[in-house]
């Protein structure tokens, strides 16, 4: 769509996004390893469009805190262009609060050092996240589910990347358990991207696995 005056042009697609994370423990301890992959998909779901594989390791001070290290190997397929590859370094702290009126919230805040294949510069984002849940009355493995995310660039690159608010993620959603070590969020969430040009909006089906070992 497109608006007059100081609003610019947006352009909207549906996508779906699949998301696995697994987790364990090392022979350390309070150490433990995450491997996440993603797979996403543009155009209604018709074509290809990303992978992320996420590495991690992390130590837990306690049940609600953490410090983590991770790297990202990013597939990109950009529509009517090659294919190129993105590399993350990046640090996070996760904090569970205590709940409130039957609601728990987590904040994950996260910084990345961004590097594309064949540019030299490097790309340094902050994403924080909040995350609320809260139990269902339809059914005792059943909560519901809401998360918000920002991204904010600290610098501009020769490969895209403008200082300032890169985009924001917006997920809704429920969250079953299928056991102590695993579960399930499925939903809807809206990306909003702000790009030099045209911005982008994107209605997502989002399916997230997590098994932990």
């Amino acid at each position: 769509m497109t608006a007059s005056g100081a609003f610019a042009e947006t352009e909207e697609d549906g996508r779906y996004w699949l998301s696995l994370y697994t987790q364990g423990k090392l022979p350390v301890e309070n150490f433990y390893w995450s491997m996440d992959t993603h797979p996403r998909w543009r155009e209604e779901g018709r074509d290809f469009d990303q992978l992320i594989l996420r590495p991690a390791v992390f130590y837990k001070f306690n049940p609600k805190s953490s410090v983590w290290l991770g790297y990202d190997t990013v597939i990109n397929h950009p529509d009517g262009q090659s294919s190129f590859r993105e590399n993350r370094l990046w640090e996070q702290f996760q904090y569970q609060f205590d709940e409130v009126a039957d609601i728990t919230f987590t904040s994950r805040t996260r910084f990345e050092q961004r590097r594309r294949e064949d540019f030299q510069d490097v790309g340094h984002r902050m994403r924080q996240m909040v995350r609320a849940t809260t139990p269902s009355t339809l059914h005792p493995k059943l909560q519901w589910l809401v998360y918000d995310e920002l991204f904010i660039n600290f610098n501009q690159t020769e490969w895209g990347v403008r200082r300032g608010i890169d985009q924001n993620r917006l997920f809704l959603g429920v969250n079953w358990k299928f056991s102590d070590f695993s579960n399930v969020d499925v939903g809807y969430l809206n990306q909003f991207i702000n790009t030099r040009t045209t911005d982008r909006e994107n209605h997502v089906l989002m399916t997230t696995f997590r098994f932990n070992f």
